[in-house]
């Protein structure tokens, strides 16, 4: 029996040893990303604003949308510039084959048949230009169209690229001041109790009346959905942040 319960002892010990510390390894790793409104700073948490913005901007689609039509429009240049060529033709035609003849001819008196084998090889070779004159003369003003084309798409890129800068700011910015409301409204909600709590004996005292505590009530009340309000912002502005940004910055908010 002495020997039954050394070896189990010997089993458990590396496990209850080791699996303390891979445990303690986990705890660790979810504390790294739990995040406190109330007592961390979020600036200190995501990456900088700037990386932030230059993030957007690569994952924004409709900045990708603008840098293909710019393509596009560049290829279609290039098919206007080499039009001229759809007017000049090379053409080469080879034909080889056997052929068999059989003829009937009649005279006054007499049928006449001729059957004829014949082999040929048959081949030709041709050459045209076709200019219209329309082509010649507006050929410049093709090209030119086409290039004023991608210069549209890469000012709408420029358009499309500080609308997602201010998108990055304003949520950015909106983040930051929903944290500094969550802590304003955390202390007001803690005044608000202490406050309730001593109304509430002073109601039960007689002190104050119904409506004096009614009042008391519906601003505690008001103090805490303004309190759950900022948490929500918050929250949102920070899943915007990482839609816009493409980035998932794997952060808790205890205050969920």
């Amino acid at each position: 029996m002495i020997k039954k319960h050394f070896l189990r002892i010997l089993i458990l010990l590396p496990v209850l040893l080791f699996g303390n510390q891979v445990i303690g390894q986990i705890l660790s790793t979810d504390d790294s990303k739990l995040f406190n409104p109330l007592t961390d700073d979020i600036t200190k948490r995501l990456p900088n604003i700037r990386v932030l913005i230059d993030s957007a901007v690569v994952n924004s689609p409709s900045v990708r949308y603008e840098e293909l039509k710019a393509d596009y429009y560049y290829y279609e240049q290039l098919t206007v510039e080499r039009a001229w060529t759809e007017h000049f033709s090379f053409n080469l035609d080879l034909n080889w084959g056997f052929w068999k003849f059989i003829d009937n001819q009649r005279s006054q008196s007499t049928d006449f048949w001729i059957d004829l084998d014949s082999r040929r090889t048959n081949y030709a070779v041709g050459f045209y230009i076709r200019f219209p004159l329309a082509t010649l003369i507006d050929r410049k003003n093709r090209i030119a169209k086409q290039k004023k084309w991608q210069e549209l798409s890469f000012v709408q890129r420029e358009i499309n690229q500080q609308f997602v800068v201010r998108q990055v700011i304003e949520a950015y910015d909106m983040m930051i001041q929903w944290q500094n409301y969550i802590r304003i409204y955390n202390d007001y909600q803690k005044f608000t109790e202490i406050q309730m709590h001593m109304a509430q004996n002073q109601f039960l005292n007689g002190e104050i009346g119904t409506a004096e505590y009614t009042r008391l009530k519906e601003i505690q009340t008001r103090g805490a959905i303004e309190y759950q309000q900022a948490i929500a912002e918050f929250s949102k502005n920070y899943r915007i942040l990482e839609i816009l940004t493409g980035i998932n910055f794997n952060l808790i908010n205890v205050l969920r």
